[in-house]
């Protein structure tokens, strides 16, 4: 504190020389205070004069660069429990910049002003503008340039005034001109008890029944230079001793890791289980610490969660604890830093974010894997990391597999591409003895770092979870990206008629902007319904917020029925909303009726999506070129915006009695026969409470041969619904009724729900169906729906 105050003294010294002109805006100047060299007193010690000595306190401008030199600043410096005394220890100034240190130089006995020159030519000048009656708060007055960087310190010396056990000097700084960031009651002296001090390195990771080595612990005197100030003078010898608690042994028996920095120290070292008992002459006096170094700890009986703790015992002082080390199980931990943003991407865009302009990299957060002990991960077995079905893994980065032994020569991007090739591209298949295993005598124990650069599916939308799974790992996840969709479309199902040309599609379809300015400038929407045309370009509208344009302000339908649209102009300040209305369509009268698909693609960004090359795609060549997404799997896009956005109830040619197949549906069995096929099916036929035959709705209606899109569901009523020709068939859970094309139709049985699955009585189920030819064998509990004939 003394020294911040000197450099006040200094400023002002060169406050008269200067014109003193405000500082910029506090905003603008901001500084961060600290103490350094704080120092610990024993009671005798500080009472022998009060004199404090030794402390700085330390101003660090981290924001400065003032543009004149005419600047100034006035900042007050408080002390409590302690004044400046001696008013002579206000001189005690300096500078430190550029690694320099420029100290103020006052005439004996005088506090004016002078200069500091030669701090890359800046002239400085501190003065003491007040000093208050009880000499413990004084006000500095700082001119001339500071910059970023540069500190202001000032020596602390001062006086104490009350020296009892406990007590604390501090010192408090503040300024109106100047932001100053921990500047209230900083610590810069204490008064504590005489004795002993005890640290550790580092604590270290120790599994049940195995050693570990404590690498560096040190003891000191708690207060003063020595231990003459913990032991006292009236000891005649000089004992330390170290034990363990409970589920904790030193396993030490023959080895002397007790060393001193002094020469002429020779302890004796007695070793006992759980206890090390250490004899020193009186010349322990002059030493100031003792480090006990390699010491050796055993986790005899203590489980995972529990912490080795040595207890410190030292001739006339208290006792003290230190924690060694930690018992952990034997494991394999995989961890992401939880203090880290998880990065959020766009689907259905390439590395390049082509079609948007985003500017991330792809790159997911960093992942470790490793083990708690050399020697816990097992290579003669597989372990695999999958990543969700439809995300990609496109490169992997900032690769390092270090177990010592393979941390030179282990190529880990050929390793990870060989698993990904391994895989299904979904997983990433590391063989065992796939790398060089830990020898737990040897090595430290192993770790992989990495990070994934990962693309996709343009329907992917939510957490990229990784898992970690195999025969020597325990299962786990972490969550390492996010994928969002760069638009959303919102429509809603149009139940429709056949009417082969101009059809009007009575909703709207409703396009919304991810985040405002993300549509790239000349990026197309495409959309297209399954075997049916647009026939129409509708109409086309951009909210007036969001300052999107579209090209020619309009919607374009081609020959094949594709209906497009342009940006020609990106969004401002808020997301666009388009909305389409008054789309028409062209109609096959061979339609048959079911719920038909919109889907919306943008080429600029979907097509550079699915020639992206996959990890290894370079060395793993189809048709000589690099593997890329849509060689993995043809159709494994999915561009649906909204399903069944069309929905045909009545199909062009209406034939209700073409059930000709002949389905057999053993009860309890995971399977039934549709004709000659034999069907699996996920959840099998069976006999109710009240001794109905219960058939699955979906399973039988799919094998008499409904398409599996005109059996719909609809959770919140909970009701499903079978459309076939010109009949509509709904059934809701509870209900003892079936209903065909609005009429309502008594059941013998409710509908059920089983695993998730709608059941329904199996008379009822074939009358609702129109199939009249159906038997039960009682004997092989058979039932057998005969298609018409």
């Amino acid at each position: 504190m003394k020294k911040f105050l000197s450099m006040v003294m200094a400023a002002a010294m060169v406050v008269s020389l200067v014109p003193a002109t405000a500082f910029a805006a506090s905003d603008d100047v901001k500084a961060t205070a600290k103490v350094v060299d704080s120092k610990n007193y024993t009671q005798d010690e500080i009472e022998k004069d009060n004199v404090i000595s030794g402390p700085e306190l330390q101003l660090t401008f981290t924001t400065a660069d003032y543009t004149t030199a005419e600047s100034s600043a006035e900042i007050e410096v408080t002390l409590d429990n302690a004044d400046f005394s001696d008013p002579a220890s206000l001189a005690g100034f300096a500078i430190k910049a550029d690694g320099d240190t420029y100290k103020w130089q006052y005439p004996e006995g005088t506090f004016g002003t002078t200069p500091l020159e030669g701090v890359d030519g800046k002239k400085l000048s501190l003065s003491v503008k007040e000093v208050n009656s009880d000499k413990d708060e004084v006000t500095l007055v700082l001119n001339g340039q500071m910059d970023r960087g540069w500190v202001l310190t000032m020596d602390l010396t001062s006086v104490m005034d009350k020296t009892s056990k406990g007590k604390t000097a501090t010192v408090s700084v503040d300024s109106d001109d100047i932001k100053i960031t921990n500047g209230d009651d900083l610590t810069y002296a204490s008064v504590e008890a005489a004795g002993i001090k005890a640290s550790v390195k580092d604590t270290v990771d120790i599994a049940t029944e195995e050693v570990a080595t404590i690498k560096d612990i040190k003891v000191e005197p708690a207060v003063g230079d020595t231990f003459a100030a913990a032991f006292g003078n009236d000891a005649k010898s000089y004992e330390f001793k170290l034990k363990l608690n409970s589920g904790f042994e030193f396993t030490n028996s023959t080895s002397n890791p007790i060393t001193f920095k002094e020469a002429g120290i020779s302890p004796v070292v007695e070793y006992d289980d759980d206890e090390i008992i250490i004899k020193v002459g009186t010349g322990i006096k002059a030493s100031d610490v003792m480090t006990i170094k390699d010491l050796d700890v055993e986790a005899t009986s203590a489980k995972a969660g529990s912490t080795a703790t040595i207890k410190v015992y030292a001739t006339g002082c208290d006792t003290v604890s230190v924690e060694v080390a930690k018992v952990v199980d034997y494991t394999v931990v995989m961890s992401v830093d939880e203090d880290e943003d998880v990065p959020v991407i766009y689907s259905g865009v390439n590395v390049d974010n082509k079609g948007i302009t985003d500017d991330s990299d792809h790159e997911t957060l960093e992942v470790t894997i490793k083990e708690s002990f050399a020697g816990a991960w097992n290579n003669s077995k597989d372990f695999t990391l999958s990543v969700p079905e439809g995300v990609y893994i496109v490169d992997v980065v900032d690769e390092a597999f270090d177990n010592d032994a393979n941390s030179s020569s282990f190529d880990t991007q050929a390793w990870f591409e060989a698993a990904y090739e391994e895989g299904d591209y979904v997983d990433l298949t590391f063989k065992r003895r796939g790398w060089e295993e830990t020898n737990p005598d040897d090595h430290d124990p192993a770790e992989l770092t990495f990070k994934l650069v990962v693309v996709a599916d343009p329907n992917f939308e939510g957490d990229v979870v990784l898992k970690l799974t195999g025969d020597a790992v325990d299962e786990q996840e972490v969550t390492v990206a996010k994928f969002v969709k760069p638009y959303t479309v919102e429509a809603q199902q149009n139940d429709m008629q056949i009417d082969y040309r101009n059809t009007e599609i009575p909703t709207s379809v409703v396009i919304k902007e991810a985040e405002a300015g993300l549509w790239d400038k000349e990026t197309t929407f495409e959309l297209t319904l399954d075997k049916i045309e647009f026939d129409d370009e509708g109409k086309i509208a951009v909210d007036d917020k969001s300052g999107l344009e579209v090209k020619d302000d309009e919607i374009k339908v081609d020959k094949d029925g594709v209906l497009s649209f342009e940006v020609s102009s990106r969004s401002d300040d808020e997301p666009a909303v388009v909305t389409i209305s008054g789309l028409q369509l062209y109609m096959e009268r061979s339609l048959p009726a079911g719920a038909y698909d919109l889907d919306m693609v943008s080429p600029e960004m979907n097509t550079p999506y699915v020639n992206t090359v996959v990890l290894n795609g370079a060395n793993d060549k189809v048709d000589g070129d690099p593997r890329a997404i849509h060689d993995i799997n043809d159709d494994f896009v999915s561009y649906t915006a909204k399903a069944g956005f069309v929905n045909i109830i009545t199909a062009g040619r209406e034939d209700t009695e073409s059930f000709t197949t002949k389905v057999v549906v053993p009860v309890g069995e995971s399977y039934l026969i549709s004709g000659e096929n034999k069907v699996t099916i996920d959840v099998p036929a069976y006999i109710n409470a009240n001794g109905y035959t219960m058939l699955p709705l979906r399973a039988v209606a799919v094998a008499l041969g409904i398409n599996s899109n005109n059996v719909l569901w609809d959770q919140a009523s909970r009701t499903a619904t079978v459309m076939y020709g010109s009949k509509i068939i709904n059934m809701t859970y509870g209900q003892k009724v079936v209903y065909v094309n609005g009429a309502m139709i008594p059941a013998t049985a409710a509908v059920e729900i089983t695993n998730d699955r709608m059941f329904l009585g199996l008379r009822d189920l074939g009358n609702a169906l129109g199939v009249t030819d159906i038997t039960w064998d009682g004997a092989t509990r058979t039932a057998t729906l005969n298609g018409n004939k």
